[in-house]
């Protein structure tokens, strides 16, 4: 809910004729009061409105002064036709809604080439011809045991600062469900906060070789030329050591990476390669290189990284 209003709100997307839109209302709104904040929004009479939801849509049948709660939940959408007379099924107030037919009327009703369906029908549908078979209905209930039906699955709308505002609630707060919006989002934020993880450790790696805070140890595993090929490098981050793992590089192989680096940028006349051989750069994309750049340059990576690169001080140490 809103703060300071202690009032959960409903946010639902609604498909009108010139776009889509979004509207909230209070969780116990009535359905006379959703007709009303929705004719706000479509700039219609609300008697003009003929308010559709579910898959396939399918027009709702309530009271003015029946609750939507159960009806329609968070992010539901709302499918929104104008017209000069809306023909909206609403139960007159103070009168029981119309009972659906029995299963035997409708068989009976379906039964001719002919047949017309009522909306009285639409709660208690006839069985389906031979050789065809209906969707089932959208669940519009806020509860997990629906029958095993499932919802079809929703377009991505991201159509106002509202609506992602909402669906970003949801995703961080878990209560997203199958909205293709919150999951979007949900995802978009892993990723982002995965690549502050990796920014993180990548300034540390940085700041223990520029302070000369770490120890490489050479693991006994060796190549058939007698070169080792795994290390251990062992830094500290305040009061917790970190040990990472790499694989080591001869001297020959090091200086082939920076120079196929120095070629593309070369080939492809920008800096995006160039910044690749920054030290917290290849801290943060390539911890292999930047651990082998401080294993061969005993901390001093700028020394390792800077053969070849114009005014940068010659090419790197041959073997």
């Amino acid at each position: 809910p809103p703060r300071g209003t202690g009032r959960a709100m409903l946010s639902l997307r609604l498909r009108l004729p010139n776009g889509p839109s979004t509207v909230q209302v209070g969780e116990d709104a009535t359905f006379a009061a959703l007709r009303a904040a929705i004719a706000a929004v479509a700039a219609s009479p609300a008697e003009a409105l003929t308010l559709s939801s579910g898959f396939p849509p399918a027009p709702l049948v309530l009271n003015d002064s029946d609750p939507i709660r159960g009806t329609l939940r968070n992010m539901d959408t709302v499918v929104v036709a104008v017209g000069a007379s809306s023909g909206q099924a609403v139960a007159p107030a103070g009168k029981a809604k119309p009972k659906p037919k029995s299963a035997k009327k409708a068989a009976a009703a379906s039964s001719g080439a002919a047949a017309v369906r009522t909306l009285s029908d639409i709660d208690s549908p006839a069985p389906p011809s031979a050789g065809k078979r209906r969707a089932p209905p959208a669940s519009s209930g806020r509860g997990g045991g629906g029958g095993g039906k499932k919802r079809a699955a929703a377009a991505l709308q991201l159509s106002s600062e509202d609506g992602i505002g909402s669906s970003l609630l949801d995703a961080v707060s878990g209560r997203g469900g199958d909205d293709p919006a919150a999951a979007f989002l949900k995802a978009a934020s892993q990723s982002a906060l995965a690549h502050h993880v990796a920014e993180v450790t990548a300034t540390e790696r940085y700041h223990a070789a520029l302070g000369g805070h770490f120890e490489i140890e050479v693991l006994e595993s060796r190549r058939l030329d007698g070169e080792p090929t795994e290390a251990v490098a062992t830094y500290k981050v305040g009061r917790k050591t970190k040990r990472e793992p790499f694989g080591l590089l001869a001297l020959p192989e090091l200086r082939g990476v920076v120079l196929a680096v120095l070629e593309q940028l070369q080939t492809d006349q920008s800096s995006a390669s160039v910044e690749l051989l920054k030290p917290f750069k290849m801290a943060h994309v390539s911890p292999r290189v930047f651990w082998n750049m401080v294993h061969h340059h005993g901390g001093d990576v700028a020394a390792g990284r800077g053969g070849g690169r114009p005014g940068a001080g010659g090419p790197p140490p041959a073997a």
